[in-house]
């Protein structure tokens, strides 16, 4: 009789354990379930519908021209860059910085610069997602920083 009183305590330990485990597996499910639900019905953020140069057409001919912005260290004086018709172009008031040619693609400026430091000089493409394109206002980034320049 002992052994069947151990057998039985057995099986009413296994049934234990089972029902708990069936326990925990129903409340995760649940969770789980709850959360699922939670993130489906969040707000989706609105698209930007606004086109970025990338996506507009652009006329390459508003590139044409004079862009300048105020010096940083003289703020009465402009810096920027001249950009021609044939694809050259030309520094405006930066002495260490030249610019020799530029185009247009895909969203980018593309623009080719001579850097002439003491002793060591340097040619390289630079290129600048265009934010912003009018008759008027250059606007383009470069990573994080955003050049702003109007057209004389």
């Amino acid at each position: 009789m002992v052994l069947n009183t151990a057998h039985k305590s057995s099986s009413w330990g296994k049934k234990r354990n089972h029902q708990k485990t069936k326990k925990m597996t129903t409340k995760i499910g649940s969770v789980f379930l709850i959360m699922v639900l939670i993130t489906s019905c969040q707000p989706q953020p609105k698209k930007n519908t606004s086109e970025t140069p990338s996506e507009m057409s652009v006329d390459i001919n508003q590139f044409i021209g004079s862009w300048v912005q105020p010096n940083p260290i003289n703020k009465k004086g402009l810096q920027g860059f001249k950009l021609k018709k044939d694809g050259t172009a030309e520094s405006i008031n930066l002495a260490t910085l030249k610019y020799r040619n530029w185009w247009y693609e895909s969203g980018e400026l593309n623009l080719v610069v001579e850097s002439i430091g003491n002793k060591i000089s340097f040619t390289d493409t630079v290129k600048y997602e265009v934010t912003k394109i009018t008759d008027k206002e250059l606007e383009f980034k470069n990573g994080q920083i955003i050049e702003r320049y109007e057209k004389q």
